[in-house]
């Protein structure tokens, strides 16, 4: 686990950099994944997050199951607690729609679809799709999106409610072309790097998000209706199945790696 012990080493790196001649109120930076600055602190990336996920129920449905909500939460804490940011507080919820999708927001809300949930067959790789979630906020993805599409002042005055509807026009657009979750090509391929890191330091079966990435090649030519929104946004997905089986390859093998099929295929059931 040398590699991973440097990965956390990175992760945890800060560092200021003064752009008083950009941002008049200051800067600050958090080391993420590729060490990038960012315009936003990361107080007002959780505020943002904040302000974004009660826009949230606005545009999608949540699924309101204790029982489905906590088993999410609990996988969810078992790789935050293996990714390299912890000054945050993170929330997982469920949504209700057939399309196989997954998305976070900027300070650590993370939603996962009925739909993807439905078609995959364990713990294992449900963990890898909330772990590819999770490394998306560790590296600031979506802080560094919303970064760039609005200046500093507009996302201060809606944190403060000055404009009440930047954060639900952001949301409605969230997944389109452009949109705050349309991230580059690299973000996504990091997200697998470190989310399948996670995975493993969890002591999940790696082979986990390997059978999420299969399962969605099936579905491109037998349902693609379903995957429109991570098509949208995400590489090709075959190109995504082969780094992280050369990932797979060059890592140990995990003694009794973890699967939990039966849990996984009985919260699987209470889904509508």
């Amino acid at each position: 686990m040398k590699g991973f012990a440097m990965l956390k080493s990175r992760l945890v790196f800060c560092a200021c950099v003064a752009l008083t001649a950009i941002i008049p109120s200051g800067c600050a930076t958090l080391g993420g994944i590729m060490g990038q600055m960012y315009l936003m602190s990361s107080d007002e990336e959780v505020a943002a997050g904040l302000q974004l996920s009660k826009e949230v129920p606005n545009h999608y449905k949540i699924y309101n199951n204790s029982t489905v909500t906590a088993y999410v939460q609990k996988v969810g804490a078992r790789i935050v607690n293996e990714c390299g940011r912890k000054d945050i507080a993170y929330h997982f919820a469920v949504i209700q729609s057939d399309e196989i999708n997954a998305f976070s927001l900027p300070g650590g809300y993370v939603y996962a679809y009925t739909g993807l949930m439905k078609n995959i067959n364990d713990e294992a790789a449900f963990a890898a799709v909330l772990a590819h979630e999770i490394a998306h906020v560790v590296a600031r993805h979506s802080a560094q999106r919303l970064s760039s599409m609005y200046a500093a002042d507009a996302i201060q005055r809606a944190i403060l409610g000055e404009n009440p509807g930047l954060f639900g026009q952001i949301m409605a657009g969230a997944m389109t072309e452009g949109g705050l979750l349309a991230y580059g090509r690299e973000n996504e391929y990091e997200a697998d790097e470190f989310g399948q890191k996670y995975v493993y330091a969890a002591g999940y079966d790696p082979n986990g998000m390997a059978d999420v990435l299969r399962k969605i090649i099936s579905l491109e030519s037998g349902d693609p209706g379903k995957l429109e929104g991570m098509l949208a946004t995400h590489p090709p997905t075959s190109e995504r199945l082969a780094r992280i089986l050369a990932d797979i390859a060059s890592e140990a093998t995990l003694t009794n790696p973890v699967r939990n099929t039966t849990e996984y295929v009985r919260i699987r059931a209470m889904l509508p």
